[in-house]
């Protein structure tokens, strides 16, 4: 009697243990995002279990507490494992600027030809590096594997990498003098800089500053693009491409960085012209493969622009989006959908009328030959409100596993939604505390 007692009470142990951890589920990705109400960064497991999926949410223990008034975070990356999120001040820096890095918690296990990540730990604030030196940055990119923090109010950039953070934050970051004001850069093959001054007139408009990093440092020259108003820059292929207000300039990278300035071209592409004659600009480029894609263009004159920079000669390639006469769209998000075919989503937002934000998901190349002449793009999708306040408060998505779905930020509605990239259909929300905005993704 005493073992039927012992095995049945087993047994009804065991069941019970089974259907909490079905309950709970496997995790298929890590999500961190920012909460812009907050000024603080949060993160959750989406899992998947028998009843769907779920999304546990976590403020990230450790995080700085900033001032919600006069401080926000601003771009964040990942690399190894270890996400770099930028703090800027409302007060030049004066305030508290700089950056934090967090220890995802993931760990990569190689696996021959493939890898995959494994959760084995909470998330952790690894080094917190925010006072009034840092130069109040707007801009963080991750080129290779270097995270590159503009320092606009000292006229330069730093370098960091996540093994030099781990080694020692004190001493992670190698500061280099170069660009001004707003600064938007891009670094090539971990050799040479480029930064951009923001000046619309005067001696600085459109000066582009050529600095050697690493075994180069030192080495530097000026070019300049025949418009000024800089603000977006990219590496592709052998070519920096830059966003002056009048389309898009390119000049062949100098990895030796000895070229005669005078020497250098800097060739010229119009992407076209507004409704009142004045020519069309963009803000920001994505890369994807060997194309660099960005949008241009409001309301019935919106467009996803790409160029192909392996090629000798220099196109620009567009698909229109009309969308409402107040909506503009966000910089493309750009990834591997459904078979790893590239996509780019593309929201449309209003500041006058959130509750009609859209999403256009386009397939970039849908014969799969590598050119994106034959881009498609999707009935658009509603989704939740933006909550736009300057640069902040706007939809972001991440690419979930192989490219099956998406997840993306609702910050007028406080939510994370799951979308099927497969037939557009949302498979989760999820409610969020705060005002989540920028968003990353760790998953296989």
């Amino acid at each position: 009697m005493l073992l039927r007692h012992f095995l049945l009470t087993f047994a009804v142990v065991a069941i019970l243990s089974g259907s909490r951890l079905h309950a709970q589920g496997r995790t298929i990705a890590r999500l961190f995002w920012q909460d812009h109400e907050n000024a603080t960064l949060m993160w959750g497991n989406l899992q998947k279990s028998g009843e769907g999926y779920s999304l546990n949410e976590n403020r990230l223990e450790g995080f700085p507490e900033l001032n919600v008034d006069d401080q926000s975070l601003v771009q964040m990356q990942i690399d190894d494992g270890m996400i770099v999120v930028g703090v800027r001040d409302e007060a030049g820096g004066e305030i508290g600027s700089g950056w934090v890095a967090i220890e995802s918690g993931a760990v990569r296990e190689e696996h021959g030809d493939h890898f995959h990540w494994r959760f084995s730990s909470n998330p952790s604030v690894h080094a917190i590096h925010v006072n009034e030196s840092q130069g109040n940055p707007a801009h963080l990119y991750r080129y290779d594997n270097a995270f590159v923090m503009a320092n606009d109010q000292r006229n330069g950039f730093t370098i960091l990498t996540a093994d030099s953070i781990r080694k020692s934050p004190e001493e992670a970051g190698q500061f280099i003098a170069g660009g001004g004001g707003h600064i938007t850069l891009a670094v090539a093959e971990g050799k040479v800089a480029y930064s951009t001054w923001i000046d619309r007139e005067g001696e600085n408009a459109g000066r582009v500053d050529v600095v050697g990093v690493g075994d180069q440092s030192g080495a530097r020259y000026q070019i300049h693009c025949p418009t000024g108003g800089l603000h977006g820059a990219t590496y592709n292929s052998g070519k920096v491409f830059f966003a002056p207000i009048d389309g898009i300039c390119w000049v062949n990278a100098d990895l030796d960085v000895n070229d005669d300035p005078k020497s250098v071209t800097v060739n010229h592409l119009q992407i076209g012209t507004d409704g009142d004659g004045n020519p069309l600009r963009t803000g920001a480029f994505q890369n994807i493969g060997h194309h660099v894609v960005f949008s241009s263009g409001k309301a019935n004159q919106s467009r996803l622009c790409f160029i192909d920079a392996s090629k000798p000669e220099l196109t620009i390639e567009t698909l229109m989006l009309e969308m409402s006469a107040d909506q503009s769209m966000l910089t493309p998000i750009v990834g591997k959908g459904p078979g790893g075919k590239p996509v780019a989503l593309c929201f449309a937002e209003s500041k006058e009328t959130p509750e009609d934000d859209q999403l256009w998901i386009v397939d970039l190349d849908p014969n799969g030959d590598g050119n994106f002449a034959d881009a498609q793009s999707r009935e658009p999708i509603a989704v939740g409100r933006s909550q736009i306040e300057g640069h902040f408060g706007h939809h972001d998505a991440v690419f979930l596993p192989r490219g099956r779905q998406i997840a993306i930020t609702n910050p007028g509605d406080s939510s994370i939604w799951m979308i099927s990239l497969r037939d557009q259909s949302v498979e989760g929300k999820f409610e969020c505390k705060g005002t989540p905005t920028s968003l990353i993704s760790i998953s296989d």
